[in-house]
């Protein structure tokens, strides 16, 4: 330790009250060189350093060999710093989620930004089964640390009309949605507008063959439809105890469930029914002379009213979508076997109606949606007559 500087203590001549204190301070510490590379990570970097600095210490000495007892113990140390170097390495990147490798830190980051990676994947029953997958199955860790930042980002809220569409589109009894507000005179109140699969309505009351529709296989359609709601609930967050009882229930009870657990406190949401428009259409078709009249009769049937693919199948026409007879036309055309097509009667469903098949248009407006389902127990959703002309009998 250098020596503490001594203070004097000078008075001036003539004056015994006047001096001033005076002190030697020792001179500066000389600047210490640094011309060490920081960015040495590796063994050769280590190595080739300290053999350097070994040729600079010693100029006098020409000559450095591997079997010299300086250059075996410079080896083994720069052997010691690389696996330091390394070690470090890897500890720093285990701090971030995107350089993460360890599944359980990985996990741990994950939770710490809300992310629950177990309520995401079904082939995992605890933790450490989870932790074990993600060893066996890189990329499933992979696809949940890219998934995890991007749920944070996720507004699972409902405070504009657009929220209420983006949230409720997923759902897997919603087919479209449309949503507005309207001022009541004290406050907005938000109307949403909702299509709902296989043409259901809100109030109506839900079962597995009402959700199945059509399905060759009603009892996997209706599991499919489980998994994809317990699916849409683990999208919005929603605790799994909280998944209710579908058959028995409403499609306006299980929307509104999910909307007031995601609106803002004190808005007033209300669901309303999309108004399907049934719409009555008489066609005649020529059929070519090598088909036979009941094919064709079918073909023209599911290519517009089957409930998965046809032309007015739930979810193929939007809110307000005019029929266009062209449209029409060119669906049947398509079928093998049709020559040609003719439109005798189009319209919607009501005597104050008209015929539209000389215009070609029907329109529609606002919430309005074209079906046409031709079942007799259903009239108000529409009719279909088919009239062929050739054709093989039979």
């Amino acid at each position: 330790m250098a020596d503490e500087p001594q203070v004097e203590l000078i008075y001036s001549e003539g004056c015994g009250d006047c001096g001033e204190r005076r002190v030697e301070l020792p001179a500066p510490l000389p600047q210490i060189g640094d011309d060490f590379d920081w960015d040495v990570r590796d063994y050769d970097g280590f190595r080739l350093f300290m053999l350097e600095e070994l040729a600079a210490r010693f100029p006098e000495r020409r000559n450095w060999t591997p079997a010299d007892m300086e250059v075996v113990l410079l080896e083994a140390l720069a052997v010691v710093l690389d696996q330091l170097s390394d070690m470090q390495d890897r500890i720093q990147a285990e701090a971030y989620l995107e350089t993460a490798r360890r599944p359980d830190t990985v996990h741990r980051l994950l939770e710490m930004i809300g992310y629950r990676a177990l309520l995401h994947t079904d082939q995992a029953g605890t933790d450490q089964e989870l932790e074990q997958l993600w060893r066996y199955y890189p990329h499933l860790m992979e696809e949940a640390k890219r998934k995890g930042p991007e749920s944070i980002q996720q507004q699972l809220r409902m405070v504009t009309e657009e929220d209420y569409r983006n949230q409720l589109l997923p759902h897997p009894l919603v087919l479209d949605v449309d949503a507005y507000s309207d001022w009541s005179g004290a406050w907005h109140s938000h109307f949403v507008v909702v299509r709902l699969i296989n043409n259901l309505e809100l109030d109506e009351t839900l079962t597995q063959a009402k959700i199945a529709g059509d399905a060759e296989d009603p009892v996997d359609a209706y599991a499919r439809f489980q998994a994809e709601l317990q699916s849409y609930y683990q999208d919005q967050e929603i605790p799994q105890d909280l998944l209710p009882a579908i058959e028995g229930s409403s499609a306006r009870t299980l929307l509104k469930q999910v909307i007031e657990r995601q609106r803002m406190v004190g808005q007033e949401v209300m669901l309303r029914d999309a108004t399907l428009v049934g719409i009555v259409l008489a066609i005649s078709v020529r059929i070519a002379g090598d088909y036979y009249r009941s094919e064709i009769q079918d073909a023209v049937r599911e290519a517009l009213v089957d409930p998965s693919d046809g032309f007015f199948a739930p979810g193929h026409l939007q809110f307000g979508e005019d029929v266009v007879a062209s449209d029409l036309i060119e669906v049947l055309m398509a079928l093998d076997g049709v020559e040609s097509v003719c439109i005798n009667r189009m319209k919607r469903i009501g005597s104050i109606y008209t015929d539209q098949s000389g215009s070609g248009r029907i329109v529609l407006e606002g919430h309005e949606v074209a079906v046409l389902e031709d079942d007799v127990t259903l009239p108000e959703r529409g009719s279909l007559r088919i009239v062929l002309h050739g054709g093989k009998p039979g």
